[in-house]
């Protein structure tokens, strides 16, 4: 019995371990708005998921680290700031690791109305300024 368990708990740990498939979306933009943004969060292996919301001149992009990397997440933030700012240098970009604004963002890309999408990304904007 004791040396089945060993085997068991190795095979599970190594599908757990198992690397995943970025997750990346993003919203109502130009095709090659969104092939922009998909390299570049694509391109950061600190990423697992990212979400990316066009509005006017402005670019939201919330991204999730991978959870071992959540101290380097300013870091991640700042070096994607700068990549993205180069691509898209007419947009107002705002680039955050936090969870609140990745959820809110999914909120956010199923929303229709763009004026309302614009109001709540302004909200987002401040929110991501904040300290706690």
């Amino acid at each position: 019995m004791k040396k089945l368990v060993f085997p068991l708990f190795l095979s599970i740990f190594l599908f757990g371990c198992n690397e995943e498939e970025k997750t990346i979306e993003v919203n109502n933009a130009s095709g090659e708005e969104v092939e922009e943004v998909t390299t570049v969060i694509e391109n950061k292996d600190e990423i697992y998921s990212g979400r990316a919301i066009f509005v006017e001149d402005q670019l939201l992009v919330a991204v999730q680290a991978k959870p071992w990397l959540d101290y380097k997440k300013t870091k991640i933030e700042k070096d994607l700031k700068e990549q993205l700012n180069e691509r898209f240098p007419n947009y107002e970009i705002t680039v955050s690791a936090d969870y609140k604004l990745y959820w809110e963002a999914q909120k956010l890309l199923t929303e229709e109305a763009t004026e309302k999408v614009k109001e709540k990304v302004e909200k987002l904007k401040k929110l991501s300024k904040e300290e706690t």
